[in-house]
């Protein structure tokens, strides 16, 4: 006899754990699903009632490119439930039990693409608490992170939903904070990423001990031996593993860390990629706090980075800006190798050594020859000197200028102010505003006062998004409020070898910046983005950009 809930026909039992049982099951339309329970007994237990509506909410957040996508919940029911789609493929646990420790090339490429899906948990303010080896689905598509019954977000004060003196996790993979009973913050799953990497290496627990409480005591206060985990993955498990919850690098600090260092790293080619009929996808948006300054940050979209970790050498090379304060009036470029003629912006020879660098002005009250203003992503007008960027709901523009330098060595400004809901804006250079298949770095402010360094480029067809750097404003004792006008500027200058530098600033006062491998393009323009992760309505976000500028930095 099969057990059938509100349409779902439960086939046969995956797991069950302290809370719930987890069943493989099917829907109406005869998909395979998985429904979580909350096991017979617990109907009213409120503490595990709440996990479980807390599970629901985080893992909705997080988004399908981290996790399982949540399609169904009933979490007032006599019997609570989720239901979330169905992903094939084994945890990591499964695959190293059954085949052993990865070779060093898939380690490192599953290093990369597991840190980036716990960038995406991250980035949204959510705290997973136990993150292990069963608890990460290797999917055809990608690594997923799976099971939020103790997650956390970390917006709030509150902590974890616990009886008193438990503790919540599994001991191997447990941060000594949590042992400790101490807060718990993000910087916890990165040491339990670290544990699960250690796995993923030797086949073997980081920690061990004879008994439960053993295994505590080495967490807390021994190393783990390291000696069979190859580089880079092994100074990465080391870092990850660090006692000090401030001296861990943040996940996505590691994103930016593993792309630098995959063996044969190296973004796709712009080559065109045949456009979907469908609307693009979402876009992210800011939440994540991590330590050592770094502020909250972009949370998953529904079309993000998805470098599967068992195809080898797969990832792009970090790449970064550096930006400086200036704002011009104007409308034309100016300096021998480039006119502008209708809508296209055509490109001289480069000049020789000796003569003036390019500089391009625009006062922004015309829509002149700028391209990629795309209607599918916002709507662009432009009104009193102002480029007006209402972006769609959940996606990003890349408004690019009809100016081209010479390379990528470039200096950009404007005056910028958002109102609305939430969303970013910024500049963006060494690259393309095309979205289907551009690249490009770039660098924004966000509504909920952050400052981001972000990769931008396709692998694969699939548009990636990395934030490299993420920079709380008041640890900087800056605020920007709606309707406030800024001066943003962002300086790319090379940094050696197909190298760039970044830096973002803001009213004159450097914020951010970073030095990573350098697209090919060298277009430059500005970019907005809309954002809804709290806000369930949805509120359109408004950006408005003023006076833009973009002048090649003089040759060395």
């Amino acid at each position: 006899m099969r057990l059938s809930v509100d349409g779902y026909v439960c086939e046969r039992e995956l797991g069950r754990g302290g809370q719930g049982v987890v069943w493989l099951a099917r829907d109406r339309a005869g998909q395979q699903v998985v429904v979580k329970f909350l096991l017979p007994g617990k109907e009213y237990d409120e503490v595990a009632l709440a996990r479980v509506r807390r599970e629901f909410g985080a893992a909705s957040r997080v988004g399908e490119l981290a996790t399982a996508r949540v399609l169904d919940a009933d979490l007032a029911g006599r019997r609570p439930y989720i239901v979330s789609e169905f992903i094939p493929g084994p945890t990591i646990h499964q695959h190293v039990a059954a085949n052993g420790p990865l070779p060093a090339g898939r380690l490192q490429s599953m290093a990369l693409t597991v840190a980036h899906a716990l960038a995406q948990v991250h980035r949204v303010s959510v705290v997973h608490r136990d993150i292990k080896p069963s608890n990460i689905l290797l999917s055809p598509d990608g690594p997923r992170i799976i099971d939020f019954g103790i997650a956390r977000d970390d917006r709030l004060l509150e902590s974890a939903l616990t009886t008193p003196g438990s503790v919540l996790g599994s001991p191997a993979y447990m941060s000594p904070e949590q042992v400790q009973s101490l807060h718990v913050t993000a910087a916890s799953d990165v040491f339990s990423l670290g544990g699960t990497l250690y796995f993923a290496a030797t086949g073997r627990h980081p920690f061990e001990g004879e008994s439960d409480y053993e295994v505590l005591v080495a967490v807390c206060t021994r190393d783990a031996d390291l000696t069979a985990v190859p580089e880079p993955v092994r100074s990465v498990i080391a870092d990850c593993l660090r006692k000090d919850p401030a001296e861990r690098p943040t996940a996505a600090q590691l994103v930016a860390r593993l792309a630098e260092t995959t063996e044969g790293a190296q973004t796709e080619p712009d080559a065109p990629q045949a456009q979907p009929q469908s609307p693009p996808q979402p876009l992210p948006l800011p939440s994540e706090r991590g330590s050592g300054g770094a502020g909250p940050g972009f949370a998953t979209s529904a079309r993000q980075l998805r470098l599967w970790g068992f195809a080898v050498g797969s990832a792009a090379v970090a790449v970064l800006l550096a930006v400086v304060l200036t704002t011009t009036p104007g409308g034309s470029a100016a300096g021998g190798g480039q006119r502008t003629l209708g809508s296209a912006s055509v490109s001289s020879p480069a000049p020789p050594a000796d003569s003036q660098p390019l500089s391009y002005t625009d006062d922004l009250t015309d829509s002149g020859d700028w391209l990629h203003k795309d209607p599918a992503l916002a709507k662009i007008t432009h009104k009193g000197g102002t480029m007006l960027v209402d972006p769609r709901t959940e996606l990003e523009v890349w408004p690019q200028a009809p100016f081209e330098p010479s390379s990528f060595a470039v200096q950009l400004s404007t005056r910028t102010e958002w109102y609305g809901g939430e969303g970013g804006v910024g500049l963006w250079c060494n690259g393309s505003g095309d979205y289907w298949k551009g690249s490009r770095w770039a660098t924004y402010l966000t509504t909920g006062q952050e400052a981001l360094i972000v990769r931008e480029f396709r692998y694969k067809g699939t548009f990636q998004h990395d934030r490299v750097v993420e920079v709380d404003l008041a640890d900087l004792g800056l605020q920007v409020e709606s309707r406030q006008q800024v001066d943003m500027s962002m300086t790319c200058s090379p940094a050696g070898e197909g190298r760039i530098e970044v830096e973002l600033a803001v009213d004159g006062n450097k914020v951010a910046s970073y030095t990573g491998a350098a697209f090919d393009a060298r277009g430059c323009g500005v970019a907005a983005f809309h954002y809804s992760a709290t806000d369930p309505q949805g509120t359109a976000f408004h950006a408005g950009f003023e006076r833009f500028t973009a002048s090649e930095l003089p040759t060395r």
